[in-house]
């Protein structure tokens, strides 16, 4: 493990901050040349662009968005925003590494899921948190770009037991005017922290624990890359 992590880590202070508040944002978390690694092999994937619709989840890979006409994006975008009117919602691009994993994909992002789903990583991840009983993982790139958000919600589930949840950001260059932002709020709707996606930090957050990415300002020019999941109880 200690190849990949910087080795000036205080352990003990982010063990204190996310025991003390539920979340942590570790700035500099991997050595630059992984960082780096990662950054560009996420510049390289063919998103998919998933969320809801008033069925369910959807998910269009890349080819169907390129086929989608002028009046085909509206229909989307509108069909989009009307659910996030009365309910949960989410709209942003996104690339399963779990099934990457699962196909024998032999790429960069497969091996660090790989990585992240081995036993020193999971050691590591039970002891900052202190839930020993993480035990696997789940894995996607996510980029969120212009008009793409992710509204209220608390990470709970009532198929799998989410204990943690972690973003590993990997946006280069952002403004938090362009949005795409990290908040927790309080019950009440006030904002309680938000977490800026510096480039090369991980933040770590308990679940449940209520939070939404704010939405991309369509003058934003950039996208907002990590690679984001949660650590399971079996």
């Amino acid at each position: 493990m200690a190849q990949y992590i910087n080795p000036q880590l205080d352990l003990e202070q982010i063990e204190r901050q996310l025991h003390g508040s539920g979340r942590v944002l570790i700035h500099d978390f991997f050595k630059p040349e992984v960082v780096e690694a990662l950054a560009v092999a996420v510049g390289q994937i063919d998103w998919a662009l998933t969320y809801r619709d008033t069925q369910g989840d959807r998910r269009l890979d890349g080819a169907a968005l390129r086929a989608l006409t002028p009046p085909q994006k509206i229909a989307l975008t509108e069909g989009i925003l009307n659910v996030a009117r009365h309910e949960f919602q989410f709209s942003f691009l996104t690339d399963s590494l779990a099934d990457a994993v699962r196909r024998g994909d032999a790429g960069l992002l497969s091996r660090f899921m790989r990585w992240m789903a081995d036993e020193a990583f999971l050691s590591l991840m039970r002891k900052l948190s202190g839930i020993p009983e993480i035990n696997r993982l789940y894995a996607q790139a996510t980029m969120y770009s212009r008009g793409n958000f992710l509204t209220a919600h608390d990470d709970h589930v009532g198929v799998e037991r989410r204990r943690l949840a972690y973003v590993v950001n990997l946006t280069r260059h952002w403004r938090a005017d362009w949005g795409g932002l990290l908040q927790f709020t309080a019950a009440d709707g006030s904002v309680l922290d938000t977490y800026f996606p510096h480039f090369n930090s991980l933040a770590l957050f308990t679940v449940p624990q209520l939070h939404h990415v704010s939405y991309v300002a369509p003058y934003a020019m950039g996208e907002r890359t990590a690679i984001t999941g949660w650590l399971i109880a079996a």
